[in-house]
């Protein structure tokens, strides 16, 4: 190799070293004022939160929703379901906890346009493409401890989520435990009727139905059972008097167990307001009647009763089906249309729910805790029903189609086949079945 080559290859390599010292290297992370501050400072305690709102954007419907909880006269209700009583106390905290301490970690951008790829479009925007979810805390005098929409997990980083403020542009990644359910059965009372199925002594099942052409009640035939006093395990049940048997057949304490258990673990899926003063178009738009001189409720799909040993008796009143999903299942359309039946059998049965009413009231001749020669009005079941009338008398309420069924049986369910050579056996061996009564004819109801 000659001096011009040696020199060549010298310049060659010196420019190779100059291109490569030159060469840019990894972009830094790009840093503001405010990356690694809190993102709401102010919010420090979790009891000072008084309200929550979600507003999201429901697909199917293509319409934004609203779910809010809210503390009122030291009450927690859910406004966007006619300030239904919610179980709030613990639910809230959890959710108002996950705001605080919150940093804006990670920087990533300020360009509107990106949004949509984080997923924090404004929920309330009809043409956004991908919408977050605005989560909005409150204290009790209405000022803003936090308000932000949440949106997409961030991919390479587990436990954080691309938020923004919604009257700002820039997106933060951020380190955040949110998961607030809007479903409104995760904020009510699990135990809507308050009923322990030990309590119950007897129980009262008649699935007639109710003819609304003809105004009449028609295949009413009550199945009366009650506890056996005898049995300290309160394990059997014994044919009420005037309850009429089944041939061949003896009555099944399992299966009156099951539909009791039902009561104890009946769970609501909607509710719709109750008008203070009831009227025939309130009741009947929900499936239920009343006689002509008002004495009588019927629900067109028949009725059970428990009596407890306190003397508090449960009326449940099964009326009409509706197939609304949604917002409109749980708190009721707003002046819309109600949701038609599918024509697809399967999924009419899986999305059919019903009407259910609500009368408690005292009777203390059935109270057997009360005591004697007291006041009526002082006894312990008095003044539970008083409560229960007050908790009750306020709603429609709208459960599944599988409670309904767990519930209301047919009469021939609660009953099994008798052994072998016992012949019918409907009731208890020390109290023959009572013959069967004529029933009177069914009262007229109102018609509108």
């Amino acid at each position: 190799m000659n001096r011009t080559t040696i020199l060549t290859v010298v310049v060659a390599v010196a420019s190779l070293g100059g291109a490569v010292a030159m060469r840019p290297g990894p972009a830094p992370q790009v840093s503001y004022e405010d990356t690694g501050q809190l993102l709401f400072p102010s919010f420090t305690d979790p009891s000072q939160a008084a309200s929550l709102e979600v507003i999201g954007w429901d697909e199917t419907a293509a319409r934004n929703t609203s779910f809010k909880v809210e503390l009122k006269d030291g009450r927690w209700t859910i406004p966007s379901h006619n300030d239904y009583p919610a179980d709030g106390t613990e639910r809230m905290g959890k959710a108002a906890a996950s705001f605080i301490d919150v940093k804006k970690d990670i920087y990533r951008g300020d360009r509107p346009e990106d949004q949509s790829s984080y997923g924090l479009d404004d929920p309330t925007d009809p043409n956004a493409k991908e919408r977050g979810q605005r989560i909005t805390i409150k204290d009790a005098s209405g000022t803003v401890l936090s308000d932000v929409i949440v949106g997409k997990k961030v991919e390479d980083k587990e436990g954080y989520r691309y938020v923004r403020l919604p009257d700002q542009k820039r997106v933060y990644a951020v380190k955040i435990d949110v998961d607030i359910s809007t479903n409104f059965t995760d904020w009510i009372e699990k135990d809507l009727l308050l009923l322990e199925q030990d309590q119950v002594v007897s129980f009262m099942s008649d699935t007639y139905k109710v003819d609304e052409s003809q105004g009449k009640v028609t295949g009413s035939d009550p199945l009366l059972v009650k506890k056996d006093a005898a049995d300290p395990e309160g394990a059997i049940w014994l044919l009420g008097e005037g309850s009429t048997p089944i041939a061949g057949k003896e009555l099944d304490s399992f299966k009156v167990k099951q539909a009791i258990s039902g009561l104890d673990r009946l769970q609501i899926v909607g509710v719709r307001p109750r008008p203070e003063m009831l009227t025939l178009q309130a009741l009947q738009s929900k499936g239920f009647f009343v006689t002509r001189d008002g004495s009588r409720l019927y629900g067109n799909e028949g009725e059970v009763k428990a009596i407890c040993d306190d003397g508090v008796v449960y009326n449940l009143y099964f009326g009409e089906v509706t197939y609304d999903s949604g917002l409109a299942l749980t708190a009721g359309q707003e002046g819309g249309e109600a949701a038609p039946k599918p024509e697809d059998e399967a999924a009419a049965k899986k999305d059919a729910n019903r009407y259910m009413f609500v009368d408690v009231f005292y009777d203390p001749t059935l109270d057997t805790k009360a005591t004697a020669g007291g006041n009526p009005d002082d006894a312990a079941g008095a003044k539970r029903a008083k409560q229960l009338s007050a908790r009750f008398g306020k709603w429609f309420y709208v459960i599944s189609d599988a409670s309904f069924k767990q519930i209301r049986k047919a009469k021939a369910e609660f009953f099994k086949d008798a052994p072998a050579g016992s012949g019918a056996s409907p009731a208890s061996p020390a109290s023959p079945a009572a013959p069967a009564k004529p029933k009177p004819a069914a009262p007229k109801l109102e018609k509108k």
